[in-house]
């Protein structure tokens, strides 16, 4: 599929309720992120800025980085559901905060009385990148929405972010049809 430079392709993953999330090591303890503050910005700029991701790239590329990603993150109160304790900080055993998960609910997509959720957004800090410290946030970010009662978990990743659709099928997740275009 030809695509113009202002899409670019992302791949289409979905976790059904009926199938067992698969256990991962557990390399990170959690903590819930307490608010949109300073130290989540920064993090979530910095994930940004090296990200697979063309929509991200633009965002930490912008005349105020750190701005389009403060706005980024608001606009999930506005476009979602969520429980502030459902974002998490994963945190390795130094302490270190090396990455976070930011489940949330689609409002309006409801089957048999359960919601449809998605991972709005998760990431590792580049220095920890590599360590499969992914399948454990996503494991974590599942599990939340599990526990909350979804039919479903829909997300997608950049076409060429090998890792991340590694990490999908790692936890459980399946490919649900063709790549979508997505504006950048």
């Amino acid at each position: 599929m030809p695509i113009s430079q202002q899409t670019f392709l992302k791949v289409p993953f979905v976790w059904e309720e009926s199938e067992a999330l698969i256990k991962v090591s557990s390399q990170l303890a959690f903590e819930p992120v307490k608010s949109i503050d300073d130290q989540l910005i920064e993090i979530v700029r910095r994930v940004m800025a090296e990200s697979v991701d063309a929509s991200d790239r633009r965002r930490s590329s912008e005349h105020d980085p750190r701005k389009a990603t403060e706005t980024f993150l608001n606009s999930a109160r506005e476009d979602f559901a969520y429980q502030d304790e459902w974002w998490q900080f994963g945190i390795n055993g130094k302490g270190e905060i090396v990455g976070f998960v930011l489940p949330v609910i689609f409002p309006g997509c409801t089957k048999e009385g359960l919601e449809e959720g998605t991972i709005y957004y998760m990431g590792v800090l580049p220095k920890y990148r590599g360590l499969g410290l992914a399948n454990e946030l996503l494991s974590k970010g599942t599990q939340i929405l599990q526990e909350v009662g979804v039919w479903r978990v829909f997300c997608d990743t950049a076409m060429d972010n090998a890792r991340m659709i590694a990490a999908f099928k790692r936890v459980g997740y399946r490919q649900y049809g063709e790549p979508l275009e997505r504006p950048v």
